[in-house]
């Protein structure tokens, strides 16, 4: 059994939550600009089609969109006026492009994000056995802000948002650059997400281990993934 030297952790849905939900903030901006949309239609599957345009065969891919913290909130408001358009949205652009202004605000706001129970202490652990945390997440330019915020940042050696490295999970390069930032080896660094794809695969894919944090105890997980039900799981050495 080897120490791990690194331990990477997404955050939405890991680490901490939305509250209100993320389409719960998309429909109150929404109807801040006098458009009616639930939350059920923004989360619809088959809505969100809003990253298509930086697709690529490894992923989402958008470097030259994130070159400052205005170039990328353009991104995001093009992606809130695409989501709302699909979920049903029948406004012209000026009122459709308000209610993406006030999404891109609202989702930015870091009194609406909580921590999971399991978040601080299971921190606090890692951190007692010398082993550093990272966040690699997809989201927002303003996360490190939002972590702060939460009182976490002491607890990080960094925090890598796909807004700033202009890559999202799976794609490698997210995780090379996290891996970059950190001094490590692929093989010294654990993933920990709730997404398969993103977290579990992707992580595999660049190099790393990963684990699976099932809070629901699924049952319909694919074979060989490795699986936690808690942050105070997560292991410390790997095989």
């Amino acid at each position: 059994m080897a120490q791990l030297r690194l331990i990477c952790f997404d955050f939405d849905g890991t680490l901490a939550y939305m509250h209100p939900t993320h389409w719960a903030t998309y429909a109150e901006a929404a109807r801040d600009a006098g458009i009616e949309l639930s939350e059920a239609a923004l989360a619809s599957p088959g809505v969100d089609r809003a990253w298509d345009p930086w697709l690529t065969p490894q992923g989402v891919a958008h470097p030259d969109a994130s070159t400052s913290a205005a170039a990328f909130r353009e991104v995001r408001v093009a992606i809130a006026m695409q989501r709302m358009r699909d979920a049903g949205a029948q406004v012209d652009d000026a009122t459709l492009r308000a209610a993406a202004e006030r999404a891109a605000t609202l989702e930015a706001d870091a009194s609406r994000f909580r921590l999971f129970d399991d978040a601080r202490p299971a921190l606090a652990r890692i951190a007692a056995a010398g082993t550093r945390a990272l966040i690699i997440s997809n989201h927002l330019w303003e996360l490190p802000e939002i972590v702060d915020a939460l009182d976490l940042g002491s607890m990080f050696a960094g925090v890598v948002t796909s807004a700033r490295a202009g890559y999202r999970k799976p794609h490698p390069e997210i995780y090379r650059d996290a891996l970059r930032e950190a001094g490590v080896e692929a093989h010294e660094a654990l993933m920990v997400g709730d997404s398969i794809t993103a977290d579990v695969y992707g992580a595999q894919d660049a190099g790393l281990h990963a684990v699976f944090l099932d809070r629901d105890h699924r049952t319909d997980l694919p074979e060989g993934v490795r699986t936690i039900h808690s942050l105070l799981e997560v292991p410390l050495t790997w095989p």
